[in-house]
């Protein structure tokens, strides 16, 4: 059984991923695109496009996403995975929970709290 938990805002995001073997992290960083113009704002929606985009296939196969983060960021990221062709990978969310930006070992304590209660895995972290 395999999990992953994102930890994602509008410029970072945060890759756990969880097995029986142990714990495996990636960082993705969002890098802003600031053109002058009209076609500003399409611009910086191409730029979140594929930055969720990156983070979608960095997860890549799980049976079990857990999606955290301050801010809109976790729901514009829920939102992309259901209309740009990662519905496979919506289908696996668990759960979407508010966290402010946090250190590493706070984020797999709460995930780790987060699966307890649900009982839907027993994670090796």
């Amino acid at each position: 059984m395999s999990a992953c938990v994102l930890w994602i805002d509008s410029e970072h995001a945060k890759v756990f991923k969880i097995s029986a073997t142990g714990i495996v992290k990636k960082q993705l960083s969002h890098h802003s695109v600031n053109p002058i113009g009209s076609r500003h704002d399409q611009h910086k929606i191409n730029a979140e496009n594929n930055f969720f985009h990156e983070v979608a296939l960095s997860i890549g196969l799980t049976e079990e996403l857990l999606i955290l983060g301050a801010g809109l960021a976790k729901n514009h990221f829920k939102n992309h995975l259901e209309s740009h062709h990662h519905q496979e990978l919506h289908k696996h969310i668990v759960g979407m929970e508010a966290l402010d930006s946090v250190s590493d070992n706070q984020i797999l304590e709460f995930s780790r709290k987060f699966f307890k209660k649900y009982n839907t895995y027993n994670s090796a972290i």
